[in-house]
């Protein structure tokens, strides 16, 4: 799975990235803030990504000048809530991998012309696994990471990595807006654990299932 998280304090969000790592998640977007503070505060936060071992991007990133700043200060993947081509041209002058937000077959085949090998399929709820399994079926190469209105519930995630999915982006699912307001970070890893757990099985279960049908 895919996580992003946002907030105001710094400590809060090494937190975050602290209880993704003891949960054996690997991965995590930083919500860009749109202020200079935002670029700041991702500055300090990939040096503790590094010595997590956690790999860290940048998300709704808007322009290549966002996307340039992210990347100089250490982003190792870029997500942008649409398609921008300066944004696609500076993750590709920088050899850093882009992950545009697509809601058509069209956005999907123009997010392709522009090197794009993972996209974001936005809104999840809306759009629902049936599109996931359009884009892979014509992009059989191409990752998708099915964004909004995804949940922790395994009928949900189970029903997109049946689609075809790479893996779901998570937000509010994992860290709720009540738990993080009190600081209640048993109950946030408690949430991720189980959520993190609960991918890895059904996924497994995919696997095994497509082999021995293969």
């Amino acid at each position: 799975m895919l996580p992003f998280f946002n907030h105001q304090n710094i400590d809060c969000v090494l937190e975050v990235m602290k209880i993704l790592k003891r949960c054996e998640c690997d991965v995590f977007e930083f919500t860009h803030q749109r202020d200079a503070r935002g670029i700041r505060m991702f500055a300090w936060l990939a040096d503790r990504a590094k010595e997590l071992g956690i790999t860290m991007g940048a998300g709704t990133i808007l322009d290549a000048s966002q996307a340039n700043r992210y990347i100089r200060v250490g982003a190792q993947f870029i997500a942008s809530p649409f398609l921008h081509e300066d944004v696609a041209q500076a993750c590709h002058d920088n050899d850093v991998l882009w992950i545009p937000g697509c809601t058509t077959l069209a956005d999907v085949q123009q997010a392709t012309a522009w090197g794009a090998t993972a996209v974001m399929i936005i809104p999840g709820n809306i759009l629902g696994p049936d599109f996931v399994k359009q884009v892979v079926t014509i992009h059989p190469e191409l990752m998708c990471i099915p964004s909004g209105g995804v949940t922790v519930a395994k009928n949900n995630i189970g029903s997109w990595f049946d689609a075809g999915a790479l893996c779901v982006r998570l937000g509010d699912a994992l860290f709720t807006r009540e738990d993080v307001a009190v600081k209640d970070w048993g109950k946030i890893e408690s949430n991720v654990f189980h959520a993190f757990q609960g991918v890895k099985q059904l996924k497994s279960s995919i696997l095994r299932t497509k082999s021995i049908s293969i």
